[in-house]
């Protein structure tokens, strides 16, 4: 019986590999940001080999930290550079994400409820996507749920885990500011526990927080605290984007909305799903059963989810993307498995269960075929092609021309390919051979010569 879960597990990472590898190329976005992570690793293995900073943000004057991007080059390398090693190391931390459920649900709550919430982070297609995507901000998922598991561990004693909590809020500057407002979490999260970590434990956080930290700290200095100037100006000057109510409601509903997107339940008010499980909630909560007797469960969670809602809906005078809401997606998926495995304590339950499990892996394999089956793919496979048919087809010492009939932003990721082939089209004029790629290619569906899924390439004359 000890072996077990293990061997479900082991089943659950089997089938998540698979759900991840197969066709890998061919799923695979390629646009601004997969290609800027590429850069990333041809500016360390060519150039240079020690950064600061990662990727700009939205707010002009803001940075990430390097460390995800540091994390992913060493699967750029596989593959020599090619940008498919980018979409390798995703899936692989994707693997390491769903294994992290396991392990933190079997500590916090059981290991039904680990498995649960791995199975359903596997099968889910919206997962999926995700996870084939290298960029720092989905590895940060792991950090995510170490913190879980941090604030778990001291809620309940163990004070020697503020330094964990100290040390991932550092390194959350090195995936995505998306998680910023664990900054404000965690103090109020002090406040209502109301145990005192200790002078050395405050100490050693500081050490941990200030290391997980450095690269933006050196940077800073270096460029004479830019970003905490540009963080500051946020709230201080007229941004033009002030926040209401409205704003506030919009997240709320579209957190709502998420759990129907996670289990990939399409019902005409996807709202109502989300109602319908935090009622089931309340009861078990108000009921006390289970593990929601602990109130580490409902109060922490619920803390998180207000603080997230107030900070982007209402605080900060900045709008947000969806992915902003991350950790809380990660907190519905560990709920909604936990929640699920109290099934388990009776016979006729876990019947239930297992016919919900059924049905959620049948419907996501269902959508996963089809986006398998889709004729018009615009995917990092697609763009190879066509990047590597203009090359095969254009002579190694004569200069050539690119030009692009495409939607805006739709022509990301080619640049970088020509780099990698080391065939760089030249830039200053436009004269023959002339090669227009189309992008999707309805825009000059005539004029094409061929075409890889939804990308068009018109040869020279």
């Amino acid at each position: 019986m000890k072996w077990k879960n293990h061997i479900i597990l082991i089943l659950i990472l089997l089938l998540a590999t698979f759900l991840r590898f197969y066709r890998i190329s061919e799923m695979s976005p390629f646009d601004y940001d997969q290609a800027w992570a590429a850069n990333f690793a041809y500016r360390i293995i060519y150039e240079y080999p020690i950064q600061f900073i990662g990727q700009g943000l939205s707010v002009e004057g803001l940075f990430m930290g390097p460390i995800g991007f540091y994390l992913l080059t060493p699967f750029y390398l596989l593959t020599n550079l090619h940008p498919l090693g980018g979409s390798i190391g995703a899936a692989f931390f994707g693997l390491i994400i769903i294994a992290s459920y396991f392990f933190v649900g079997k500590e916090l709550i059981s290991k039904e409820a680990g498995l649960i919430a791995a199975f359903i982070r596997t099968i889910s297609v919206l997962e999926i996507s995700g996870d084939l995507n290298p960029a720092p901000l989905t590895i940060s998922e792991i950090l995510v749920l170490l913190l879980w598991w941090a604030f778990y561990k001291y809620w309940h004693g163990e004070k020697k885990a503020l330094i964990l909590i100290a040390t991932i809020l550092g390194l959350f500057t090195s995936m995505h500011p998306v998680h910023l407002p664990f900054y404000l979490i965690v103090p109020v999260f002090l406040i209502v526990k109301r145990a005192w970590p200790g002078l050395k434990n405050i100490f050693f956080s500081i050490i941990g927080f200030v290391l997980a930290i450095s690269p933006l700290l050196i940077f800073e200095f270096l460029h004479n605290f830019l970003e905490a100037k540009r963080f500051i100006n946020l709230f201080t000057k007229p941004s033009g984007e002030a926040k209401n109510l409205a704003g506030l409601s919009h997240w709320l509903q579209f957190n709502l909305q998420e759990i129907s997107r996670i289990l990939s339940i399409d019902i005409p008010h996807k709202e109502y799903l989300g109602i319908f499980v935090i009622a089931i909630i309340t009861i078990l909560v108000w009921k006390k059963i289970g593990f929601w007797k602990d109130k580490f469960h409902s109060y922490i969670t619920l803390l998180v989810i207000l603080i997230f809602l107030i900070y982007y809906g209402l605080l900060l005078p900045k709008n947000v993307t969806e992915y902003y809401f991350l950790a809380v997606k990660v907190l519905t998926i560990f709920y909604i498995g936990a929640t699920l495995s109290l099934l388990l304590k009776n016979k006729h339950l876990s019947l239930i269960l297992a016919i919900i499990l059924i049905y959620l892996g049948i419907t996501n394999f269902r959508l996963l075929k089809i986006e398998w089956d889709n004729p018009s793919k615009i995917t990092l496979f697609n763009k190879d092609v066509i990047v590597s048919e203009i090359i095969k087809r254009q002579p190694q010492n004569q200069e050539f021309y690119v030009s692009y009939i495409s939607n805006l932003g739709w022509n990301f990721g080619f640049d970088y390919l020509f780099k990698y082939y080391n065939r760089i089209p030249q830039t200053k004029v436009a004269k023959p051979p002339i090669y227009t790629i189309v992008i999707p290619k309805s825009l000059s569906i005539d004029s094409i010569n061929i075409t890889s899924s939804n990308i068009g390439l018109i040869l020279p004359d």
